[in-house]
């Protein structure tokens, strides 16, 4: 054979083989990748929430979640015509409800509310959680008649919350006996860079 024709024979069975190759399929792959989703307390989840040092009002209950609970021990619930603040407005680094805390290594916006089947019935001040960033310095109030908050977390970064309920003695709406304040405290965390949640 020539050395011409077998130079071509050569070539052209590598670029059959570069072909075959280009488009065969696999029917089967095998991919181990590492995953860690451990589920823990509140108090140290992507989103900490801790209890503060304002009494056993506050506290993590039996599921590891936070709690507030006027009705803890033998209480029944929160007097008619009184004024109760769970944390010290006026210094709230040092005397808290609880603690906020974006445990992720990445900035959140971090969206409060809370939710009541009587929203329509309290003023503001009869239920409100006053959050304070760590200068003392409020950025936002959430209330039982409808108000919201959203806060700017960096990575690490923590937020101060007092919690006032006024049953109508320091001017908020007079509450009576059996009206409900109960409710759900909601946060949404949103990605600062795609808005996703």
């Amino acid at each position: 054979m020539p050395k011409v024709a077998s130079t071509l024979l050569v070539a052209g069975l590598i670029l059959i083989a570069g072909v075959s190759v280009g488009t065969s399929a696999f029917t089967t792959a095998d991919i181990d990748r590492q995953s860690n989703i451990d589920v823990v307390a509140d108090d140290s989840g992507l989103l900490g929430l801790t209890d503060g040092n304002s009494g056993n009002l506050v506290y993590q209950n039996t599921d590891d979640q936070l709690e507030i609970d006027f009705e803890n021990s033998t209480a029944s619930g929160a007097n008619t015509d009184a004024l109760f603040r769970l944390g010290n407005p006026e210094n709230p680094l040092g005397s808290q409800a609880f603690v906020i805390t974006n445990n992720d290594a990445e900035a959140h916006t971090i969206n409060v509310a809370y939710n009541t089947s009587m929203q329509a019935a309290f003023d503001t001040d009869n239920l409100k959680f006053e959050i304070y960033d760590d200068t003392n310095t409020l950025v936002g109030t959430v209330s039982a008649s409808g108000d919201t908050a959203s806060l700017s977390a960096d990575a690490g970064e923590s937020y101060n919350v007092v919690v006032t309920v006024d049953t109508g003695h320091g001017g908020a709406k007079i509450l009576k006996s059996g009206d409900d304040l109960s409710g759900t405290l909601e946060f949404r965390i949103d990605d600062t860079q795609t808005g996703g949640n």
